[in-house]
Parts: structure tokens; C-alpha cells; sequence
């Protein structure tokens, strides 16, 4: 039982920090970030779906244009990355599992690593059950 606590430990870090690394998508979401472009390209993609992505991105170009100083322009772009999430983030529907949502990618993530490690279905399920409040205590504390 103790073994399975720990790989459940151990797949809330990994969803924790896949989390952080596009750009903490489960809280407040940060262009900052390493694979932040992965959440952007996400969130573009459901808004083109919805036909929505053009309208603030003819508002982002206009702006653009307007900018005087090339710290002005960096300022804009990363404020329409976080707009663009923004706007996508009510949409979002089979992109929560993918790293839209760290409770939703951390089933996936804990059933991957209990499958892994273990064939007996109760530790597997233990193994996610950890994990899914660790995820959520840790969410809580961050």
C-alpha cells in the first residue's frame, strides 16, 4: 500500500509540473511559461472552431500597429495570449484532458503510471484515487 502511495505521489508531481510548464492552465494562466504556447495554440484552436479567434485577433493586429516601442508590442502579444485563454478557457471540452485541467489530465497521467507499476486493479485504482487528492490538495495550496 505504501508503494502505491508513493507512485500516486509521484504521478501528482508530474501532473503538477506539467501543469506549471504550459503555463498553469488549472489556475491563472501565465504566457511566462516554457510550453505556454502549447495552452495558446489550444485555445486558438477552439476559438477558430467557434469562429470566434478572428475578432480578437484583427483587434490584436490593430493594436499592434499602434505600438510605438517594441517593449509596447511584447506587452500586447503576451496580454493576447492571455485574453485568447481567456476567452477559450469556457469552451474547453476534450482539451481539459490534455493539460487544460490538472485534476483532468491527472486521472490520465495516474492511470498511465498505476497501469505501469501495477496489474492488480485495487492498487491501481488506490494509485489514482492518491492521486487525484493530492492533485487537488496541492491545487488548494498553489
Amino acid at each position: 500500500m505504501l508503494l502505491s502511495l508513493e507512485t500516486a505521489l509521484l504521478a501528482s508531481c508530474l501532473t503538477i509540473f506539467l501543469n506549471y510548464i504550459i503555463g498553469k492552465p488549472g489556475s491563472e494562466f501565465s504566457p511566462y511559461e516554457i510550453f505556454s504556447s502549447y495552452t495558446v495554440w489550444l485555445s486558438k484552436k477552439r476559438l477558430k472552431k467557434l469562429n470566434l479567434f478572428y475578432q480578437y485577433d484583427n483587434q490584436c493586429r490593430e493594436n499592434l500597429r499602434r505600438a510605438l516601442t517594441n517593449s509596447d508590442r511584447l506587452r500586447l502579444e503576451n496580454d493576447f495570449k492571455i485574453i485568447i485563454y481567456s476567452a477559450a478557457e469556457p469552451f474547453f471540452a476534450w482539451e481539459r484532458m490534455v493539460g487544460m485541467c490538472s485534476v483532468c489530465t491527472g486521472f490520465w497521467i495516474s492511470l498511465i503510471t498505476g497501469i505501469c507499476f501495477y496489474q492488480n486493479f485495487v492498487y491501481l485504482l488506490s494509485v489514482i484515487v492518491f492521486s487525484h487528492i493530492i492533485i487537488r490538495v496541492i491545487n488548494k495550496i498553489l
